[in-house]
């Protein structure tokens, strides 16, 4: 393994360069996605960026020759794909739609043979067949999504999987899910099904065993509060979780081991609610923690041989591995990768059938993420491929870890990212970067390679990146601290934040911006609000402005169990979500603004940034304005993604280096 580790070293030993690098080199997408090991191990699919396409291909492991693959036609790409068998896979479409920017999951399956023969449409609304003059098919549209629930072990024909009927509102169908969901086992050479069970409850997912057995479920009822249950046999009742085994009803079913003696689940354990892993014996009944104390969530795990989560990832500064309480040759295997790859993220995505031989993605701050085989016996690495193959880790800038407590005593972490290309003596200006969510799983600023913090470090900009309370990934009960405090406490912590940095002498603090995204976006202009004389510039991107609008305009209250998440962290009290609103503040704001929207945008619809611009420019304080028309709620188009962040580093030089 000291190869891997020199290797890394003599990569990392040269501090990042000082060359300004193409803006493309941040605003292209990733090239090499995501990579899958057959299970013989004689294979490796993988989803690649080509020429504005996502295509699968699948290569010879051992020579790295292509074999097959799939190649998209129009705009599409492939959005999944997994091994079903040694010789087949079945993979998933986004489709490109003239009126967006960004391809949509059509949510349909298709198989194909490691040649990239016998491509067939297995599953979804144009899965039918017949033939002009006949009325046979071997196959119906089924007006629905699919999801994998199990391979069918000794099955190598069939897969189980679970249907979600889509719901028709005008001449339009949405996969909202709150239809009932159906259990069906679908053919992969042929896309014959058979209805195996349905589910009694819209919005559920289901757990199955390596046999196609169902004996788990879990629902989420319209006030956003999750259910799980069980049952012995098909047909039998389902009871309760926490009835059935005494247990914590906040746990819920993840995965099956491979023995069919225990599962995992998730939940949140303590004061602090911290999300994390529990295995449960399915005989005796009793469950246990997988991991010691971790003062984080667990954002992702590796399973053993077992199908029983080995390893956590965690971050509560730089990514963390947390190893379960019992040893297996899974941790042990991963100690030593990340004694490796030193100060990175690693993770274990797949592996042959008898481990052998294991697929590792190695990621961090200044890495986009590579893919390695490993061989478990000789402990080798062999490098296969990096994403954004163009971008030499060395031309990247570390994000540092940081840790202050505001003036209520609230804990609040965060990264700072400073530039290698400021002057002797100069101070670099700053841009603080607001994530947007802010709730929702997986809503909170990471420890890992980020385009948009690397490309405005390489112009010579600081770059802050804040998780206020009512992040995730801190706990519930710091998560509920930012409930109904959209425009208060969580904006203050940001505020405070800023001053932090600021007061560390890191940064000039008389050239300071905010800039987010989505609720990001909105807490920008808030900041500027709140703090007018701490920063020269705001850039809102799809930012909510009057918190009224998400009450009318926006998609959420319509959505399952959106009027009550709302009610939950927002609340209905008139005069705070008035104060909460950046529009009915103009007066108070002194920063120059710039406004960025997508005219197809759902969730924070257009009219935010209209009538933000019309109030301020009323005010005589007119914004910059981006408009994309085909873009929704974020820009997914490259060469619209090179005029946005052109338009904001344009506006950054005018307002912080002027």
């Amino acid at each position: 393994m000291k190869w891997i580790l020199l290797a890394w070293l003599s990569l990392s030993a040269f501090s990042a360069l000082s060359t300004e690098l193409p803006l493309e080199y941040f605003t292209k997408h990733g090239d090499y996605l995501d990579m899958k090991l057959s299970p013989d191990g004689k294979h490796i699919a993988a989803r690649v960026r080509f020429d504005s396409k996502v295509i699968l291909v699948v290569l010879d492991r051992q020579t790295l020759d292509l074999v097959g693959g799939v190649r998209p036609g129009n705009k599409d790409i492939i959005h999944t794909m997994n091994w079903v068998n040694e010789e087949r896979l079945v993979f998933e479409y986004a489709e490109k739609f003239g009126y967006l920017d960004a391809p949509m999951p059509t949510g349909e399956l298709f198989g194909v043979n490691v040649d990239g023969s016998k491509q067939e449409q297995l599953f979804g609304f144009r899965a039918g067949d017949a033939k002009l003059g006949s009325r046979l098919s071997n196959k119906d549209d089924t007006l629905a999504s699919q999801e994998i629930l199990s391979l069918l072990e000794n099955d190598d024909d069939n897969i189980l999987i679970i249907e979600y009927p889509w719901t028709k509102n005008g001449n339009t169908y949405y996969d909202d899910r709150s239809k009932q969901p159906v259990i069906s086992k679908l053919n992969v050479y042929n896309g014959r099904k058979r209805k195996v069970d349905v589910l009694p409850y819209g919005h559920s997912r289901a757990l199955a065993n390596k046999a196609g057995s169902v004996n788990f479920m879990t629902w989420q009822d319209n006030n956003g509060d999750y259910h799980s249950a069980y049952r012995e046999d098909e047909g039998d009742e389902w009871t309760a979780l926490g009835d059935k085994f005494k247990q914590d009803s906040y746990l819920h079913p993840l995965g099956a081991s491979e023995d069919e003696e225990s599962i995992f689940l998730g939940g949140r354990r303590g004061e602090s609610g911290v999300y994390t892993l529990y295995s449960l014996d399915l005989n005796s009944g009793e469950y246990k923690a997988i991991f010691d104390s971790h003062k984080t969530d667990i954002e992702d795990f590796i399973l053993d041989k077992n199908g029983i989560p080995a390893v956590g990832i965690t971050y509560p500064g730089k990514s963390k591995a947390e190893y379960a309480k019992v040893e297996s040759e899974t941790s042990s295997i991963h100690k030593l990768l990340a004694e490796a790859f030193g100060d990175q993220t690693v993770h274990i995505t797949s592996s042959t059938k008898d481990w052998k031989t294991l697929l590792v993605h190695v990621s961090g701050d200044v890495n986009p993420g590579e893919y390695y085989l490993f061989d478990s016996e000789t402990l080798k690495a062999e490098f296969v491929w990096a994403n954004s193959s163009w971008i030499d880790p060395r031309m990247l800038v570390p994000m540092k870890p940081i840790e202050f407590v505001t003036s209520d005593g609230m804990a609040i972490n965060g990264y700072l990212t400073l530039p290698n290309n400021s002057k002797a003596g100069e101070k670099p200006p700053l841009v603080v970067m607001i994530h947007g969510g802010p709730h929702q799983a997986g809503t909170r600023d990471f420890w890992r390679y980020d385009p948009e913090t690397q490309l405005l470090a390489n112009r010579g900009y600081a770059v802050l990146r804040v998780n206020f309370r009512g992040s995730d990934g801190y706990g519930t009960a710091f998560k509920r601290a930012g409930y109904k405090e959209w425009g208060g406490k969580m904006v203050q912590d940001i505020n405070e934040a800023t001053r932090w940095v600021i007061d560390k002498d890191y940064v000039d603090g008389n050239k300071v911006c905010t800039y987010g995204a989505s609720y990001g976006g909105y807490a920008a202009l808030m900041s500027v609000v709140r703090a007018p004389e701490l920063y020269k510039c705001a850039i809102g991107y799809v930012g909510i402005y009057d918190m009224q609008y998400i009450f009318t305009e926006s998609d959420i209250p319509n959505s399952w169990g959106g009027k009550a998440y709302l009610s939950k962290v927002l609340g209905n009290d008139q005069s705070q979500l008035h104060d909460y609103s950046p529009i009915n503040h103009v007066d108070k704001i002194k920063a120059n603004v710039m406004l960025i929207h997508g005219s197809k945008d759902r969730r924070v619809p257009e009219i935010n940034a209209e009538a933000l611009s019309e109030r301020l420019t009323a005010a005589g304080k007119p914004p910059v304005y981006l408009q994309f028309k085909q873009a929704g709620h974020g820009v997914y188009d490259e060469g619209n993604r090179r005029e946005l962040y052109q338009g904001v580093l344009n506006f950054l030089e005018t307002n912080l280096k002027s």
